[in-house]
Formats: C-alpha cells, structure tokens, sequence
C-alpha cells in the first residue's frame, strides 16, 4: 500500500479524543483500518485549555490505532467546534473570472484565497463554503465554471475561528509529533457523515449533540447555508445531577447512560439509584423519575435554545423537512421526541452511513470522526495533503509547527474549501 493512501482524522470532544485511521484506494469512501477513543480532561466545551493534558489524551489515541493498523501516523485531519467560532453568509464579486472565455476552478479558488482572514486579524479562516453564485446577474446558479462571463458574484457561508484558540489546539497535536493536514469544522463533517443526499438537497437541520456543545448546522439545495453553536451539551445533563444531588460525576454519568431518560411516564415508578456523594463516604438514594425529570427540563432547554439560534439566523425557513439529530447525547432515550414538540418537526437519529468495514463506527458518536474521513478524503483526492502516512513502524517524528494556508477547489461532496491545512509537500 503506498504513502498517500492512508488518512489520519482526530476529533477533538469536549470529553474525549477519538483517533481514526483508514485507506483510500479509489472507492466511494475510506476503509477504516482503527480507531481509538481516549479520555481527556484538557479541554472545555471544545477548547483546549490544557495543551499538555490534550497532546497526552492525541498521543495515547494515535499510538493505539497505530498499533491496530500497523502503520505510522505523521500528519492527520483535526476537527473544529466550540463557540468561538464564526459564521457569516456574505456575497462578494469575483474579480479576474473569465479571462480564458471561461470561468475555471483555479479562478474561484483563487477568490477564496483573496478574501482570506488577513494576519493582523485575531479571527482564522478555516472554510469558505461557496452556497450560490449570480452570473451576469441571474442568482441560484450552482456551478459556473465553463459559463461565458465576467460578472460573477458569489454567496459564501464563512467559517472562521478566533486565532489563539485554533493555536492552542493545533500546537497540542503537533506536540504528540503531527502536522496538521487541515483543520474541519465538525458540524460540517458530521452532516456529510450522518445525512443523506436527499435531506442536504431537500433542506434538513442536523444538531450534533456532543459532551460540552451541540453544533447545529442546516443544509439546503444541497449546500451548507448556516452554522452555529449552542453551549450545551451532554456534561450539563450529568452535571444537572452532581449539583441537584452532589454526587460524584462518574456516578452521575453512569446512572444517566444505564437509567436515563427524558419521559419519566416511561421510567418504572419504584425504580431507585443509590449515587455516591461527593466528599463524604455516604451515599443517596434518588428516585428514577426525578432523574428523568432532570433530564426532560434540560432537553427542553436545548431544544428551545436550537430554535432561538435558527430564528436568530433567519434559517428557520430553510428547515421545513426533518431534523437529525447526532452525537452522543443524542442517543438518551427520549430525546428525539423533545425536540420533534419543541421544533414541530420530523427527527430522526443519525447515525454514520460511511463508517467503511468499522462496524464499530455506527454510533452516533462516532459521527464526526467518520465525517473527517470523508472530508479528508475528498480534498486529498483533489490534491491537499495526507502523504507522510504509511505502512512502515518507524515512530512519529516531533515537529515545531507547520504553516497554513487556503485549500484547492475541489471536486468531491461540496465544494468548500478549506484554510487549515499545511502548505508542506513531503
């Protein structure tokens, strides 16, 4: 198997690490050949605020994939999300399309690459999602390469990420000794996991539930037309318990993964836990029900909080067929029903559809990571990095950093680009 066809992807959660490793040969997808999920406690609502407890949680998952795999890891695909990230929709001129006759790819490319976040500005670039284009003023047009003209306009979904942050979490990899191929947005990466061709042409809203933030993204005519963040996620549902009860956080986790719900008609009436209390070697005894309780205001609380950022975004409209919901919280039993009363429309759970031969991936869970894979590789088929991975075990070497830049237009699933990858060749 040759260097080029191994990608590396690192989904960075608020509560953990997932690690995956796959082959690309030319198929619809990425084989997975590993994956590892590590705890790490270095991170907050998806930040890095340990570097060094974040590069300790990235070097433990990598050397287990590593292992599984048989390969060496030098370079990988790291995800994205946390509320200080940014999104704009925004329509500019193109300038200098068509001087071939023709607009081509490398014209729109460059485009994107001029309206990049400039150096003195505390906000990175890290997508330019291209959702329409105007040519000589007709709107809704796809696609305009090999169209006659030079007036061309653009509406583009911006993602951008405030500097010292995305700093902080690409100097945590490269210290566990891995350059960083591009850094994806993982609510992105989890639609193209999680949705199907249909819910991204039709129009869907998909809310990746994950340990500290629920990523909500909407898709429609089959592009990506808005981005946000809600800072709630599954750690405040347990953690709703440890304050309610004071007990331990482990415990509280356990109870909600092993009992919870948000319909406490559905939990048995005599059904009682007996939690451990924090500091002190006694324990309480709590009625299931209340749990559930807990649990029902909170996902409430989410709910509502989904809608307010939509209206807020004027993209309620955009999301008139089902919601999907993804991630791991999304899995507590009950809670796809709180969201259908709350947004009064049809959801479902999504789960990976491309998970490759990796039975184990088809948890919601897993959805971002798988969705990494999918995006790393439709840019690495269009030319970006992923070619200092390979079949030999020689060790990963250590890297002071490496520089970033914008990515090529691409043929693949959308076309977005990316401004997170290393310009490095190797």
């Amino acid at each position: 198997m040759k260097e080029s066809e191994i990608l590396t992807a690192i989904d960075v959660g608020t509560t953990k690490i997932l690690a995956l490793v796959a082959a690309i040969d030319g198929s619809a997808e990425p084989t997975v050949l590993a994956h590892a999920t590590v705890p790490c406690k270095g991170l907050s609502r998806g930040n890095v605020e340990d570097v060094a407890k974040t590069t300790d949680a990235v070097r433990t998952a990598l050397d287990r994939v590593e292992e599984d795999a048989g390969v060496d890891i030098h370079s990988a695909y790291v995800g994205v999300t946390s509320a200080h990230v940014s999104y704009e929709n925004r329509r500019d001129p193109i300038r200098g399309v068509g001087t071939i006759g023709v607009i081509t790819p490398e014209e729109l490319a460059a485009d994107v690459s001029s309206r990049s976040s400039g150096p003195g500005s505390n906000r990175q670039l890290v997508h330019a999602v291209p959702i329409s284009y105007t040519v000589d003023g007709e709107e809704g047009i796809r696609n305009p390469v090999g169209m006659h003209s030079s007036s061309v306009e653009v509406d583009t979904h911006m993602i951008t990420a405030d500097r010292a942050r995305l700093g902080r979490l690409t100097r945590a990899v490269q210290n566990a000794g891995i350059e960083v191929d591009a850094l994806v947005m993982e609510p992105l990466a989890s639609g193209l996991s999680v949705l199907t061709t249909e819910e991204r042409e039709q129009g869907a809203l998909m809310i990746d539930i994950g340990g500290g933030t629920s990523d909500v993204v909407v898709f429609s005519g089959g592009r990506l037309c808005y981005t946000g963040v809600v800072p709630v996620g599954g750690f405040q549902f347990t953690n709703d318990v440890c304050i309610t009860y004071n007990v331990e956080y482990e415990a509280a986790e356990q109870a909600k993964l092993e009992h919870g719900h948000t319909e406490p008609g559905a939990v048995e009436a005599a059904l009682t836990l007996s939690l451990p209390l924090r500091d002190r070697p006694a324990q309480v005894t709590v009625p299931a029900r209340e749990l559930a309780q807990l649990f029902r205001e909170r996902a409430v609380e989410l709910a509502k909080m989904v809608h307010i950022k939509l209206e807020e975004a004027d993209a309620a409209y955009m999301t008139s067929t089902r919601i999907v919901l993804t991630g791991g919280a999304s899995e507590l039993p009950g809670i796809a029903t709180i969201f259908q009363r709350q947004l009064g429309r049809a959801v479902r759970l999504g789960s990976p559809m491309h998970s490759g031969s990796h039975v184990g991936l088809k948890d919601p869970a897993h959805a971002t990571g798988v969705g990494i894979l999918i995006w790393a590789s439709s840019h690495h088929d269009a030319g970006l990095p992923a070619r200092r991975n390979g079949r030999s075990r020689g060790g990963r070497r250590r890297t002071n950093g490496t520089g970033t830049g914008i990515g090529r237009y691409f043929r693949g699933l959308m076309p977005w680009t990316s401004a997170g990858h290393s310009q490095s060749r190797a």
